[in-house]
């Protein structure tokens, strides 16, 4: 039970601070160097390593930042997997990705699966209900998801 906990505890963090505050010098402290996260952030592949996590996902966090905190809706672990359901609330005023800015609103529906080695995330599988993000992104993302 105490390890599901602290596995629960970190895996809060990570979305609280990681994803919702943009907070990148976290992920030193949360994350396995070589951790490997399959995201619609980048369709082309897994993201793999520390470096490359926060590249992607400061360039999103920059062109989408939240106009109101996170909210985590639901979320469990065991002693060495975690998965947290949230709702985040973003606006898109940079270009990303070749799409120009839009300045809409957009909520984020996401659960992330995250297993854990050595009290760090090694592995984190993200599934989303984004179809407003993925109409929006849809015209840079098509042809490199269905070639």
């Amino acid at each position: 039970m105490a390890e599901a906990f602290r596995v629960l505890t970190i895996a809060h963090r990570f979305v609280e601070e990681f994803l919702g505050q943009g907070m990148m010098a976290v992920a030193a402290e949360l994350l396995s160097e070589s951790i490997e996260v399959i995201t619609g952030l980048k369709p082309d592949g897994p993201i793999r390593g520390i470096a490359e996590y926060q590249q992607i996902f400061a360039s999103f966090y920059d062109a989408f930042p939240p106009v109101q905190p996170l909210v985590i809706e639901d979320s469990f672990a065991t002693a060495d997997r975690a998965v947290v359901r949230f709702k985040s609330f973003q606006k898109h005023a940079k270009d990303f990705f070749g799409v120009p800015k839009s300045d809409r609103l957009i909520t984020f529906h996401e659960t992330h699966v995250m297993r854990f080695q050595d009290d760090k995330i090694v592995e984190n599988i993200v599934s989303a209900t984004n179809l407003e993000f993925e109409m929006l992104m849809a015209p840079v993302l098509t042809p490199l998801i269905l070639p």
